[in-house]
């Protein structure tokens, strides 16, 4: 994959991009050559291999096989998921096992998806010493991010971490990868349609930096994705390849900002929010991309209702008061920190109407720009099985509903749902987008 033509050249936008991934190998059989790569990027013999028990068995031990025949000596470490989880959760005691067992003396390689990338970036970050992944499954954007998700608490923080030296991605491996991980990767992937309109949103209101190529990465993936979705269906090659390439770009393109904006918006703040509700009642929810791809069902709504909105009509109202009144039932005991990032980012959130109108015509020229996207979601999520699955039909209906109208706290970011609640409609649009997607899921109320 050709990322060095992006690393070290000044962009459009004006910063020199630093890309410190030496190479993307997406391809069959690519297991078989990981040792050979491994000895081309590291002297050192010893192997600190990171798996679970789902990645242990789809390519870990047959990693570990290869590893060994080249001679190197491999240390496993194996990371269990908790009993009240379905599968592993990248909180503090997980990061605390991989620290415990690395020492100076050998080079990490990570096997998995989501959770694993996310724990062996952060402690690698924090080690400061590099390392590699080996992914599993086509799941989540965050193989290339120079950030990770970690649960603290019950709340997903997303810290800055040190993108990996190698990505290996064997074709064979995805291809079998279970469907619901599939999924998970069209829906994180899919989250785009939003997330890049969110950023675009930013900037016509905010001024916030922009970088056209960074957003252009992630748009061709993006349509790559729309126009070959049956591919990816039928597990075709080339459609997991597109799939796979698309989710390494969307974190290569966080990188180039230094920021989740260009592959993050309301989407993901409303998968947050039940991953802390999970965390706080101690029940499963559906994984990331799953979350994610529903969310930007509801977030994709939003911005075709706002396209047919005259902005004069809207009344904007910033009542402090009422903002910390409802962060105070709605985040039980994780409220002290959400009202911290409101005293950071009150300031900066408070538009006028005269903002808003002077944005306008911007804001809507974006949305018919993405007009055909934002109607694929719906038909894409159809498509790949989503509203058949039975952890979205029985998600809490009330924590759905309450992420919808209050995880835009969750972030220092100005979302289609910041501005939807300072002019008096996210509620009632919530509800709206929420009726739409219960034809579809026949979602069971709680």
């Amino acid at each position: 994959m050709e990322i060095n033509n992006i690393s070290g050249k000044k962009c459009s936008c004006g910063r020199v991009h630093q890309i410190p991934i030496e190479d993307v190998i997406i391809e069959e059989a690519a297991l078989a050559q990981a040792a050979a790569l491994l000895k081309d990027i590291t002297k050192e013999q010893k192997i600190y291999l990171i798996v679970d028990q789902n990645t242990k068995k789809e390519a870990g031990a047959e990693l570990k096989e290869e590893l060994l025949k080249a001679d190197f000596k491999v240390e496993e470490i194996l990371l269990k998921k908790r009993e009240e989880d379905d599968h592993l959760v990248p909180e503090p005691g997980a990061l605390y096992k991989i620290i415990e067992k690395i020492e100076h003396d050998g080079y990490i390689l990570a096997c998995g998806s989501g959770s694993i990338n996310d724990l062996t970036a952060y402690a690698a970050h924090k080690m400061q010493l590099p390392y590699s992944i080996f992914a599993t499954a086509p799941s989540m954007d965050g193989y290339a991010s120079s950030v990770s998700s970690i649960t603290v608490d019950g709340v997903k923080k997303t810290y800055n971490t040190t993108p990996p030296e190698l990505i290996i991605a064997d074709l064979n491996i995805l291809k079998a990868a279970p469907w619901k991980m599939i999924q998970s990767g069209l829906g994180d992937l899919l989250g785009k349609v939003s997330s890049l309109l969110e950023w675009k949103l930013g900037v016509a209101i905010f001024d916030e930096y922009f970088c056209q190529e960074a957003y252009d990465l992630v748009e061709n993936v993006l349509n790559d994705l729309i126009n070959n979705s049956g591919k990816i269906i039928a597990r075709e090659k080339e459609g997991l390849e597109i799939l796979t390439k698309g989710l390494i770009y969307s974190g290569v393109s966080m990188m180039m900002v230094g920021s989740s904006r260009p592959a993050s918006g309301s989407e993901h703040h409303i998968s947050h929010f039940l991953d802390m509700y999970a965390g706080i009642f101690k029940k499963s929810v559906p994984t990331h991309g799953i979350k994610v791809g529903t969310a930007a069902l509801i977030s994709t709504n939003f911005y075709l209702k706002l396209l047919k909105t005259d902005f004069s009509d809207l009344e904007l109202e910033h009542n402090r008061g009422v903002r910390e009144k409802e962060i105070k039932e709605a985040y039980l005991d994780k409220v002290e920190g959400i009202l911290e990032l409101l005293d950071e980012r009150w300031e900066h959130d408070l538009i006028t109407k005269e903002d808003l109108l002077a944005a306008e015509k911007e804001i809507k020229s974006n949305i018919r720009e993405f007009k055909d996207y934002l109607k694929s979601v719906e038909t894409i999520l159809d498509a790949f099985g989503f509203f058949e699955r039975e952890d979205l039909k029985n998600l809490n209906r009330d924590w759905l509903r309450k992420s919808v109208n209050h995880s835009f706290e969750l972030r220092f970011r100005y979302t289609i749902s910041t501005l939807l609640r300072q002019a008096g409609l996210l509620e009632e649009w919530g509800d709206q987008a929420l009726a739409e997607l219960d034809d579809n899921l026949l979602l069971l109320s709680k």
